[in-house]
């Protein structure tokens, strides 16, 4: 029966203390690596006021004035084409 506690590894109260300082110290580093991350995810629809704004501000910043022009002019005939089938 003696055996079984021999051969256990003994622990100082100090070890455990530096141990969980360690630990303490390694939480704290992983936490500030995850707020880092969802600051990084979040931060283009923060800016975003409205989602239509999101939208509209990713889609206009790509183009041009003159391809915005184009792509509005043939959304807009498209819509037209739509309405005349149906009259």
């Amino acid at each position: 029966m003696n055996e079984n506690h021999t051969n256990q590894q003994g622990l100082t109260l100090e070890e455990i203390a530096v141990h969980k300082q360690a630990l303490k110290i390694a939480i704290a580093e992983q936490q500030k690596n995850v707020n880092e991350a969802y600051r990084q995810v979040v931060a283009p629809f923060s800016d975003a006021k409205s989602v239509s704004g999101y939208i509209g501000g990713r889609l206009l910043n790509g183009f041009t004035m003159i391809e915005s022009a184009i792509w509005g002019f043939r959304l807009i005939s498209r819509i037209f084409r739509i309405f005349l089938k149906f009259r």
